[in-house]
């Protein structure tokens, strides 16, 4: 395949607040790929820093940059308004402190042309193509990374889909729908050439208490919407939910919280340690590989820590 010359239009959706230091890193590597055939939508989520005029300086130079403003609304607006600004066949993402190497798009691309009845590409341990529903159920029993920035999605996918304004969490929220939704789902090795910034100020990372408070509601809308849909896999969505509930105890006993916060991180660890146990007692066991038993009693070992 001419990767140059592909006729497959890729949109690359960039969230962007006061990320000024690393903006100009983030972007040249992405408008660097060696697949031409892309779209930049930088939206810019009410920053107060030099981020605005980044964007705006990068849109002059390079009619493939779209720059969005809109005031702070969080991560959730700025990913909903990027997608109503793309005009891509396809959307990938990546977060505006961060870096891609240049050959990382037409990785994906590749993936686009050898599946192509796919209507998503996602990299995980599951590799092979599932049709619907079959996706669902690889990605609750976290058989393909939960982060959007290793997705690539065709956009009609996302048409009547919003993120919502989860403080965390929102892009697995996404990701469980899409993977309803899709028809077809390639999964592919995980791929290399993703740089992750681990900067806490950005639109889409937050590391204090309050944030974390959230995680409990985005828990219960994926049960939710795994119980309306496909009710056959909320064990599956139980197993999903504890797996993360370890992960978030291990960040919230790490977090050092004024001592009038101090009731507020007990009351959130007893209820993580709660999805924790209801996700052990309900067990989709048939389902499982021996892997994901170790994930179980990983988890059940946070919570009693």
């Amino acid at each position: 395949m001419d990767i140059g010359c592909h006729t497959c239009k890729i949109s690359v959706i960039i969230p962007v607040y006061n990320v000024e230091q690393y903006l100009s890193r983030c972007c040249d590597s992405v408008l660097g790929q060696t697949y031409r055939n892309i779209e930049v939508v930088l939206v810019d989520d009410g920053s107060t820093d030099g981020t605005p005029a980044l964007c705006d300086r990068y849109a002059r130079e390079d009619d493939r940059v779209r720059v969005v403003h809109q005031a702070n609304a969080g991560a959730g607006a700025a990913r909903n308004a990027g997608l109503a600004a793309a005009a891509g066949d396809w959307v990938m993402w990546v977060d505006g402190d961060d870096w891609i190497e240049d050959d990382w798009v037409e990785g994906f691309a590749r993936q686009l042309e050898a599946h192509p009845d796919a209507d998503a590409v996602i990299t995980g341990t599951a590799a092979g193509v599932y049709a619907h529903p079959e996706p669902l159920r690889q990605f609750l029993l976290d058989r393909m990374v939960h982060t959007l920035w290793t997705s690539c999605v065709r956009r009609s996918v996302y048409e009547g889909l919003v993120f919502t304004d989860q403080k965390i969490g929102e892009d697995v929220l996404m990701l469980i729908r899409v993977m309803w939704k899709a028809h077809r789902v390639a999964v592919i090795p995980r791929s290399r050439g993703y740089h992750y910034e681990d900067n806490a100020a950005s639109v889409t990372r937050a590391g204090s208490l309050h944030t974390r408070l959230g995680w409990p509601k985005r828990a219960d809308l994926e049960l939710a919407f795994v119980r309306d849909v496909a009710p056959t896999m909320f064990d599956c969505a139980r197993f999903d939910v504890m797996r993360g509930a370890g992960v978030i105890i291990e960040s919230v006993r790490r977090l050092d919280v004024p001592p009038e916060e101090q009731a507020e991180k007990r009351a959130l660890l007893k209820r993580l340690r709660g999805y924790v146990w209801g996700g052990l007692l309900h067990l989709p066991v048939r389902s499982m590989h021996r892997k994901e038993y170790a994930t179980a009693l990983g988890s059940l070992k946070k919570a009693l820590r």
